[in-house]
C-alpha cells in the first residue's frame, strides 16, 4: 500500500480546489477596483468584498453592461443568425453533394456548353470565300479585262474587240474588283446621311467618261437630297439604326469574311447567351435542384428534426435557398467566364484576346443569376404548395417560360411576353449587349441590308431595349427590380405555405 503525501490534511484535489478559487477570488478583487476607480473612487482606497461595497447594486449594473459590451461576437443575435443560415445551408450543400442526380444534372450543363463551343470553334475557323456582289471582277466579254475596269475606262464589256490599250492599261486581276465597296460608317448616330462610293460606280470618280451610261441616272434613290450616300434610318430616340437605305452602286460590295465572322460571333454571344445560358441552363438547374428542397423533406417525414431547432420555418426556406445558391451560381460563373475566355482567344480580333466581349459576358451572367434566383425560389415554393403535383406544375410553368422566351426573341414588345421570368433575363442581355457594343443596331442593319441570312444570326438574336428605348441602363435597372420582385413573392408564398403545414 502506497502511503498518500502529507497535505496537512488536504488531498491534490483539495489543494488545487482551494488555489483555484483563491485565483478566482483575487480576479474578482482586481475587476472590483478598476470598476470602483473607473466610477470615481479615491485611489487607494480599500477593495472589500463584492457584495459588501456600498452602492453594490450600482456595481452590479456596471459589471452586467460591461458584460454587454465586451460580449463575444458569437453570441449577438446577427452572429446566431449567421450560424443558423451557415448550418442549413451547409447541410443542403451535404445533400447536393451526395445525391447522384446532382452531378448528372451539371455534366449536362458542362457537355452541353462544350457541344456549342466546338460548333462555335469550328464557324471561327472556316473562312468564308469573298463574294462579288455588284458582279463587276466578272469578265463578260472574255477580253482579258474585269468589266468594273472596262466601265471605268470607257469600253463596252459586252464587246470583245473593244478593251483599253493593254500598253497603258494592263488588266486587272479580278479580286481587286470583289470587296471593293464596303460599308462607310463613322459610328456617330447624330448622322444618318453616311457612306461613300468607294468605287466610283455612282458619283463616276476616275471614270474616264462621266457620263457613262453604266452609272445610275438617279443617284439620289434614298431621298435624302445627296447623290451617292447611304441614309440611316433610326428610332425616335436616335440612337438605334432601324434600316439603311442605299444609293445605287453604294456601300454594295463589303467583305463577307470580315462581316460575316463579326456578324456570327456578336450573334453566338447573344443567342447562346439567351437561349443557352439564360434560359436552359437558368431553368434546367432550378427546376431539377430546388423544385424538392422542402418537398423531398417533407415526402421523407425529415422536416421536422430540422424544425425541431431554434429555427423558424420561414428560415429554413431562405437558408435552404441560400444553399442551392451556393451550388448554382458558381457553377453558372465557371461555365460563363469560361466560354468568355475560349471565345476571346477565337473571336475575329486584332489583338490576341478580344477583351471588347467582356462587358457582354457578364452581362449574361449577371441575368443567369438573377434568374437562377427568380426560378429557383417559384419552383422551390411550388414544391412546398404542393408536395405531390408541385414538380409537374413547375414543368408546365417551364413551357410557358420557354414560349415566351421565343416571343421575347422575335417580338420583345409583346406585352404578354413581360409577364414571364425569362423576358426579363433575355432584357438584360439586350441591354449590357448596347453597352458592351455601341454600333450593335449599325451591324445587325448591315447584316439585314446585304440578306446574308443564316450567316450572320445577330438579325435574329438582337433586340434593343423595350423597357426604355432612350436608355438602356435603365431598362437593366428595372429588368433586375422585377427578376428580384419575383423572387420577393416567391420567397412570401412559399414561407406562408411552410407556416400552415402541419407536419408528421
Amino acid at each position: 500500500m502506497i502511503p498518500e503525501p502529507d497535505d496537512g490534511g488536504l488531498g491534490a484535489g483539495d489543494s488545487v480546489s482551494s488555489a483555484f478559487e483563491q485565483q478566482i477570488q483575487e480576479a474578482q478583487q482586481e475587476r472590483a477596483a478598476d470598476l470602483i476607480e473607473s466610477a470615481g473612487a479615491p485611489q487607494g482606497a480599500a477593495v472589500p468584498e463584492p457584495l459588501s461595497i456600498p452602492g453594490g447594486k450600482q456595481l452590479q449594473r456596471i459589471q452586467t453592461q460591461a458584460a454587454q459590451v465586451l460580449r463575444p461576437l458569437t453570441d449577438t443575435v446577427w452572429s446566431k443568425l449567421d450560424r443558423k443560415a451557415t448550418a442549413v445551408a451547409e447541410f443542403t450543400l451535404r445533400q447536393y453533394r451526395t445525391k447522384s442526380s446532382t452531378w448528372v444534372v451539371l455534366g449536362i450543363g458542362v457537355l452541353f456548353v462544350g457541344m456549342m463551343l466546338m460548333f462555335y470553334a469550328e464557324a471561327m475557323a472556316t473562312g468564308y470565300e469573298a463574294f462579288d456582289n455588284d458582279g463587276d471582277s466578272g469578265d463578260w466579254d472574255r477580253d482579258g479585262y474585269p468589266d468594273g475596269q472596262e466601265k471605268r475606262l470607257g469600253t463596252d464589256p459586252n464587246d470583245k474587240f473593244d478593251f483599253p490599250d493593254p500598253e497603258l492599261y494592263p488588266p486587272d486581276d479580278p479580286s481587286v474588283w470583289v470587296n471593293e465597296d464596303g460599308f462607310d460608317w463613322d459610328g456617330d448616330y447624330g448622322n444618318r446621311n453616311q457612306g461613300h462610293d468607294d468605287d466610283g460606280d455612282c458619283t463616276g470618280e476616275g471614270w474616264t467618261n462621266p457620263d457613262s451610261w453604266s452609272l445610275p441616272g438617279n443617284k439620289d434613290y434614298n431621298g435624302d437630297g445627296i447623290d451617292c450616300n447611304a441614309r440611316y434610318r433610326t428610332n425616335e430616340t436616335g440612337q438605334i439604326i432601324l434600316g439603311i437605305l442605299n444609293d445605287p452602286n453604294v456601300d454594295e460590295d463589303p467583305d463577307e469574311d470580315v462581316f460575316i465572322k463579326e456578324a456570327l460571333h456578336r450573334g453566338f454571344v447573344l443567342g447562346f447567351g439567351k437561349i443557352g445560358f439564360v434560359f436552359l441552363i437558368g431553368i434546367f438547374l432550378p427546376l431539377f435542384l430546388a423544385t424538392g428542397l422542402i418537398r423531398d423533406e417533407m415526402d421523407k417525414g425529415t422536416l421536422h428534426y430540422i424544425m425541431g431547432k431554434p429555427i423558424a420555418r420561414a428560415e429554413v426556406l431562405a437558408y435552404r435557398l441560400l444553399g442551392y445558391l451556393a451550388v448554382v451560381w458558381p457553377y453558372s460563373t465557371v461555365l460563363i467566364l469560361g466560354t468568355a475566355l475560349i471565345t476571346g482567344f477565337i473571336a475575329p480580333s486584332d489583338s490576341i484576346f478580344r477583351f471588347d466581349d467582356m462587358a457582354a459576358w457578364l452581362g449574361v451572367l449577371l441575368a443567369s443569376w438573377f434568374v437562377m434566383l427568380a426560378y429557383g425560389t417559384i419552383f422551390c415554393t411550388l414544391g412546398v404548395i404542393s408536395p405531390k403535383f408541385g414538380l409537374w406544375i413547375a414543368i408546365g410553368l417551364g413551357v410557358w417560360e420557354f414560349a415566351m422566351a421565343m416571343i421575347s426573341l422575335g417580338a420583345p414588345n409583346f406585352p404578354l411576353s413581360w409577364l414571364s421570368i425569362s423576358h426579363w433575363g433575355i432584357e438584360i442581355v439586350n441591354c449590357t449587349s448596347i453597352l458592351a457594343y455601341p454600333d450593335q443596331s449599325w451591324m445587325a442593319a448591315v447584316s439585314e441590308t446585304v440578306n446574308w441570312g443564316e450567316d450572320a444570326p445577330i438579325t435574329g438574336f438582337y433586340s434593343p431595349p423595350t423597357v426604355i428605348p432612350t436608355s438602356a441602363f435603365g431598362s437593366l435597372l428595372i429588368s433586375i427590380f422585377m427578376l428580384l420582385m419575383v423572387t420577393v413573392m416567391g420567397l412570401f408564398i412559399g414561407q406562408a405555405s411552410l407556416k400552415s403545414k402541419e407536419l408528421n
